[in-house]
C-alpha cells in the first residue's frame, strides 16, 4: 500500500529502558530533552511504568507523543501461552494507562512471536507491532499482520556509527536518506536506543543533536514532515480495505 505525500516523512521511536539509578536516568533525560528542545514529536517504547515515570515526572512526555509497550526477551514465557499473554498484556496496559493517562495502541517486540497473539492484541486495542529486529528494512516501512494489525519496520537505528556518519554531514544527507523510502511513498522509521546513546561519548550526543537540528530545520522549511508512528498507523488502518468475498453461486 502506498501513501502519497508531498514531503518525505520521518518518525522517531525512542527505546527507553532505565537501570533505575539516578545517573542512568539523568543521562537518558539528556537524550530525550534533545527532542523536546528541537520540538520533535516521537514515540516512546517502554517496558513499564518505571521507565515511563522517568520522563513523565520531568514533564518531557507531551500529549502529541505516542506510547508503545515493549515486549522483550524477559517476557518470552508470557508470550508462549495465550492465556498468560492475555493476562500479562492487560495488566501492563492498565498500569501504563493509569500512569500516563493515555491510550496505548502500539507494542514493540518480535513480530514473529507476537503474530500468533494478533487476535489478543487487537482485542486490547493494539493496532501495530514495532519490529525489534536488528535487520534494517528499506524496502517497506510496514507490512500487514492478521486481525487488522500492522508490522512497522525501522529503516535506521541509532547508535550505529555507519548510520550516524551519513547523517551528520548536513541537511542534504538527511533528505537523501529519507527520500530513499519517500520515493516509494514510504516514511522512514528511526529507532533510537536512549540508554545506549546516553552512555556513549559526548561526541555521539553532539552528533545526535546535530541530526535533530537538521531534521527540525528541514521540517520548518517543509522539506520533511516529522510524524509519529501512531499517525502513520491510523492512516494505514483507514486505507486498509478488505476485499469482499465473492459468492461461488452464480446469479440465476
Amino acid at each position: 500500500m502506498k501513501l502519497a505525500h508531498t514531503a518525505p516523512r520521518v518518525a522517531f521511536v525512542i527505546q527507553l529502558q532505565t537501570q533505575g539509578t539516578a545517573t542512568d536516568v539523568a543521562r537518558i533525560q539528556h537524550v530525550v530533552h534533545l527532542f523536546r528542545g528541537h520540538r520533535i514529536p516521537c514515540t516512546w517504547s517502554v517496558a513499564g511504568c518505571c521507565s515511563l515515570e522517568s520522563i513523565q515526572h520531568k514533564g518531557i512526555l507531551q500529549s502529541t507523543d505516542n506510547l508503545a509497550l515493549t515486549f522483550g526477551h524477559e517476557n518470552s514465557t508470557a508470550q508462549s501461552s495465550s492465556g498468560l499473554f492475555r493476562d500479562t498484556l492487560r495488566k501492563r496496559l492498565a498500569a501504563m494507562r493509569a500512569c500516563s493517562g493515555a491510550e496505548i495502541h502500539l507494542v514493540a517486540g518480535d513480530p514473529t512471536t507476537l503474530r500468533s497473539h494478533a487476535a489478543i492484541l487487537a482485542e486490547q486495542g493494539i493496532r501495530a507491532v514495532l519490529s525489534s529486529s536488528e535487520q534494517q528494512s528499506l524496502s517497506s516501512s510496514h507490512s500487514p499482520l492478521p486481525c487488522g494489525l500492522w508490522q512497522m519496520n525501522f529503516g535506521a537505528m541509532i547508535p550505529r556509527r555507519s548510520w550516524l556518519a551519513r547523517f551528520v554531514a548536513g541537511n542534504q544527507s538527511v533528505l537523501r536518506q529519507v527520500t530513499k523510502l519517500s520515493a516509494l511513498d514510504q516514511p522512514l522509521l528511526v529507532s533510537i536506543d536512549a540508554s545506549a546513546v546516553a552512555h556513549t561519548s559526548a561526541r555521539s550526543l553532539q552528533q545526535l543533536d546535530k541530526l535533530l537540528q537538521s531534521i527540525s530545520l528541514c521540517a520548518s522549511r517543509q522539506q520533511v514532515n516529522v510524524v509519529t508512528v501512531g499517525e502513520i498507523v491510523v492512516e494505514l488502518s483507514a486505507g486498509r480495505v478488505s476485499r469482499p468475498q465473492q459468492s461461488i453461486l452464480r446469479a440465476a
